[in-house]
């Protein structure tokens, strides 16, 4: 083998980290040394043997399916399988496959990666210039050779050129500096790789060459070739990805104002009734912070003479999924005060297929207060009418009838007799004019009037 060849073997496959198979006529024919290591069979041990011993039982069909479909002219397509190590141990690994011609017999080449640690680097290569073609040229992801001083591509595979915007033929003579589109990240990048020889999955955003943007995760890898040194470059195009991430953290964003900053009080709790989660405006409403009640049993923080009739709507809520249950209870804030809760609940399954229930919480406190206030006026007035109906009625009026000729006399209008009394306007108006024709009187005041001159009133 000429020298040059030499070199270009020692700078493309010592170098390459991930796994390298090359599968032919059915049988493995070449394994690199990484995927040696990945596996623990040494290259002697492996070959000869079909590929499908060296992956777990239960996939064996599937990966026989596969290569197949691959023999078949199918497209090709990451897929992931579970590597079965020498030791008994398992790897997971992603492989991607390509055929070749090699030498007029058919031939498959596969990249293993490790991706339980997603590391992603430039395969240490030790094979032939015809293997190397095979390998490299065919290999399904770009790879680039450049020369470290000045980014100057002195190889690409077909790959490369396209993931930039570029025919395949066009990427050598290209400086790499000229895609990374962030001279930060650029300037960066080159600096951990002057100082330690490789860069492995930086991220970094670059360019296309029309000027589109877009993310890329690559590894690079120094060498040596002809006496120059050289980057052995490998990318991912992660746009999808990092779209992804963003899509989570803007969703992760709206959950935060719809369910942390929403001024409403939310809870769920599982279908024992332990909290799960409370968003910081609830927690704040009783006194607390929400990792106080997190974790803690919900009926900590309702009065003593309600927790069992909690424990019922929530079991009778649980029981009923996608229902929605209303209940109004009263809850106990940390500093020992009451507050007056509606609460709005529906039972829903969880991700890992429990239950949990969903609960809004409304601070009615004030509104029960008001009831309060109006039922003691209510019990008051009634007391008054009891004895005014004992002193005797010429008028002949019922005891609600004179229940309201008290509050007419007191100027109140028929919406406010009917909302102090809890009856309908209707009701009330009706009253009135039974107390005018009984009376007769030809208004409300004059009814009024006569009522406490006559002494029927307090």
């Amino acid at each position: 083998m000429p020298k040059g060849a030499e070199e270009w073997q020692r700078a493309l496959f010592e170098k390459y980290v991930d796994g390298v198979a090359l599968v032919v006529e059915g049988l493995v024919d070449y394994l690199n040394p990484a995927l040696a290591r990945m596996s623990g069979y040494s290259p002697a041990e492996a070959l000869g043997r079909p590929p499908i011993e060296f992956v777990v039982p239960e996939e064996r069909a599937r990966l026989a399916e596969r290569i197949g479909a691959l023999l078949a002219g199918s497209p090709e397509s990451p897929s992931e399988y579970h590597l079965l190590r020498k030791d008994g141990s398992v790897l997971p690994v992603e492989v991607v496959s390509h055929l070749a011609d090699l030498g007029g017999k058919t031939a498959l080449v596969s990249l293993l990666r490790d991706v339980s640690r997603r590391k992603q680097a430039v395969e240490r290569l030790q094979e032939s210039e015809a293997r190397y073609r095979a390998i490299v040229d065919a290999a399904p992801i770009p790879i680039a050779i450049s020369r470290l001083a000045d980014g100057l591509i002195l190889h690409a595979n077909a790959h490369l050129g396209p993931l930039f915007g570029l025919p395949p033929d066009e990427a050598v003579g290209q400086k790499t500096p000229d895609f990374y589109y962030d001279r930060a990240d650029r300037e960066a990048l080159l600096a951990l790789v002057r100082r330690d020889g490789y860069v492995r999955d930086y991220e970094l955003r670059s360019r296309k060459a029309d000027g589109t943007p877009f993310w890329v995760l690559v590894s690079l890898q120094t060498a040596t070739l002809g006496g120059e040194k050289v980057l052995i470059s490998g990318f991912y195009d992660v746009t999808l990805r990092k779209e992804a991430d963003e899509a989570l953290h803007q969703s992760e964003e709206r959950y935060r104002i719809l369910y942390e900053d929403n001024p409403a009080m939310y809870f769920t709790v599982d279908a024992e009734g332990t909290v799960l989660s409370v968003n910081r405006f609830g927690a704040h409403r009783l006194g607390y912070e929400p990792e106080e009640l997190v974790g803690r049993p919900v009926l900590d923080i309702f009065y003593a003479a309600d927790k069992k009739a909690v424990m019922q709507q929530l079991a009778a809520c649980v029981k009923k999924p996608d229902e929605l249950g209303e209940w109004e209870f009263r809850k106990v804030r940390k500093n020992g005060s009451l507050m007056w809760v509606k609460e709005t609940a529906r039972a829903v399954r969880a991700p890992d297929g429990g239950t949990i229930v969903l609960i809004v919480c409304e601070d009615i406190t004030e509104r029960k207060r008001a009831e309060e206030v109006t039922q003691e006026a209510r019990e008051e007035l009634e007391s008054r009418v009891e004895r005014q109906m004992q002193q005797g009625n010429t008028y002949g009026l019922s005891f609600r009838e004179l229940t309201v000729l008290n509050l007419v006399a007191a100027g109140k209008s028929d919406k406010e007799i009917a909302n102090l009394l809890g009856i309908s306007l209707g009701t009330a108006s009706k009253h009135t004019g039974n107390i005018l024709g009984k009376m007769g009187a030809s208004s409300r005041t004059e009814a009024g009037v006569r009522a406490v001159r006559e002494g029927l009133l307090d």
